[in-house]
């Protein structure tokens, strides 16, 4: 496997640890979710490490030792990506208060995911070798979505710069793409979605463009607020029309 990190010995327990625990390197943890998650690399855990997903033990080497219990929120982790495509942030937020079963009904109640002031933060970013690396895609596959408009990356001198949601975007693509979806494909996706959300936007855009601070912090809260519902209506949208075809093919 490309990147793999050269590995101690058998792990052994770390500073501080239970002498009964049993800890796992790395490539260890990599090869137990392989085939769970076969996107999954050590560059990829990395990454989650630096978005505080997991935080692993270090040896007095330095080397990383990760937990049953690391393994377990990894693997909760990957499972939202994957099932609820859920952007990191959130993630880390349901995994932090311990809710992020990937169980139970198909629709939560409608809130915000994130708080009004997360509209100003800057995202995380990486730089499009990074991203590759860390998606384990193509530079072709990359540079697709960002001819089709899936994605914005920055220029920075020789590099592209791409934000958090621009890779949880490109992840999402390659999904589609191992069902023979490409880029192509999704860019209608793009519009469609910047088609809708100008209905949120008719709404917001006079508090967000006030000259009273209040105003314009309760816009960012409408704005959060509206974007949800219309992510919950177009789910339902599309429950329904899932429930149709399989009833026009299964004849029920």
């Amino acid at each position: 496997m490309s990147g793999m990190e050269r590995q101690p010995p058998q792990a052994t327990p770390a500073e501080g640890g239970s002498s009964t625990e049993r800890l796992f390197t790395i490539g260890q943890v990599v090869k137990q979710l392989i085939d769970e998650f076969p996107d999954l690399s050590i560059s990829k855990v990395r990454y989650l490490e630096d978005r505080g997903i997991i935080n692993p033990r270090r040896t007095a080497g330095g080397y990383r030792k990760y937990a049953v219990s690391d393994v377990h929120r990894l693997r909760s982790a990957l499972q939202l990506q994957r099932d609820q495509f859920l952007p990191l942030e959130v993630i880390k937020d349901r995994l932090d208060r311990g809710t992020a079963s990937t169980f139970g009904g198909m629709l939560q109640k409608s809130q915000p995911l994130q708080k009004p002031d997360a509209l100003l933060r800057a995202e995380p970013e990486m730089t499009w070798e990074e991203a590759l690396d860390v998606l384990r895609v193509s530079d072709g596959f990359l540079s697709r979505l960002a001819e089709f408009r899936l994605i914005d990356p920055r220029e920075d001198g020789l590099s592209g710069i791409l934000e958090e949601s621009d890779v949880e975007i490109a992840r999402i693509c390659d999904l589609f793409s191992r069902f023979g979806l490409e880029p192509r494909n999704l860019r209608l996706l793009r519009s469609s979605v910047e088609r809708e959300f100008s209905l949120v936007e008719q709404v917001v855009a006079p508090s967000l463009r006030s000259n009273n601070r209040e105003r314009r912090e309760e816009g960012r809260e409408l704005l959060l607020e509206l974007s949800t519902l219309l992510g919950n209506l177009q789910q339902l949208l599309l429950y329904k029309e899932m429930r149709r075809l399989n009833r026009s093919i299964s004849g029920g």
